[in-house]
């Protein structure tokens, strides 16, 4: 009876401290403060969201504004280049050995999967405490220069400067995209290399992610004829030169001094 008396004693012991504990830990301003965070981070990420879908539709806006007519387009040097690598053009060369409807359907998702990094990728790297300032400058940067280029150099895709070659997304893309040379540099893959640029400071899962999707898509927008691999090695440079050149901004006494300015100003 003392026994089962001390362990009852013991218990509402337990209980009552733990309730205190809830109680101090969990109190009106700390509710508030809580919740007052978790509006400020919602309202960050609509930002970011909004703001990342008006860049992806200037984008597409100005593209479609600089199309060149295919007479005045190049093919020649990526054809060139290509065949110099591999003796062959490897989207002709796949479509020809490897083509299968499995692997259609896998590099086409692939491949759509550069519009939810387009428009969500700075946000789900915000989520993670990643460089988001960093990784929306060196997009602004990317798609900028990446447009200059498509006007200054219109380059062919394969499907339409290989004979043998076809375009597997299909005729309702053809009609969808209002510039068909704009093949050089890969937009596709510069925007996939700048996300894994960002995920790859987050440790081996993060850096086994940038490199495994950088293949896959390199693999999939040469598979299905959108463009050649030499477009896709010129994406990648786009984004690591981007990528590069904010971290040097970043640096300079300029932005210090802004950033300086600022804080004086918070408090």
């Amino acid at each position: 009876m003392a026994k089962e008396k001390l362990n009852t004693l013991h218990q509402c012991n337990i209980l009552t401290l733990t309730k205190t504990i809830a109680e101090n830990s969990i109190s009106k301003a700390g509710l508030i403060e809580a919740g007052k965070n978790i509006f400020i981070w919602i309202g960050k990420a609509l930002f970011i969201i909004i703001f990342s879908i008006t860049c992806a539709y200037l984008f597409w806006y100005v593209r479609a504004w600089i199309s060149t007519p295919i007479s005045n387009s190049y093919k020649w040097y990526v054809i060139w280049l290509d065949s110099t690598f591999f003796n062959t053009v490897p989207s002709l060369w796949a479509q020809q050995n490897i083509r299968h409807d499995i692997i259609d359907i896998f590099f086409r998702k692939i491949w759509f999967s550069y519009v939810y990094v387009l428009l969500f990728g700075a946000t789900f790297i915000y989520t993670i405490r990643g460089q988001t300032k960093r990784y929306i400058l060196s997009l602004i940067f990317t798609l900028s220069i990446g447009l200059v280029v498509h006007y200054l150099i219109p380059t062919q895709p394969p499907w339409m400067a290989v004979k043998g070659v076809i375009r597997i997304n299909g005729e309702e893309f053809t009609q969808f995209d209002k510039n068909l040379t704009a093949a050089m540099p890969s937009i596709h893959q510069a925007v996939i290399c700048l996300f894994g640029c960002a995920l790859r400071a987050h440790g081996i899962l993060g850096k086994f992610f940038a490199i495994s999707y950088n293949i896959l898509m390199a693999l999939s927008i040469v598979y299905l004829g959108e463009h050649f691999f030499v477009d896709s090695v010129g994406g990648c440079l786009l984004a690591i030169s981007c990528w590069t050149l904010v971290q040097q901004i970043q640096k300079t006494k300029f932005v210090s001094i802004i950033h300086c300015c600022l804080e004086k100003n918070r408090k």
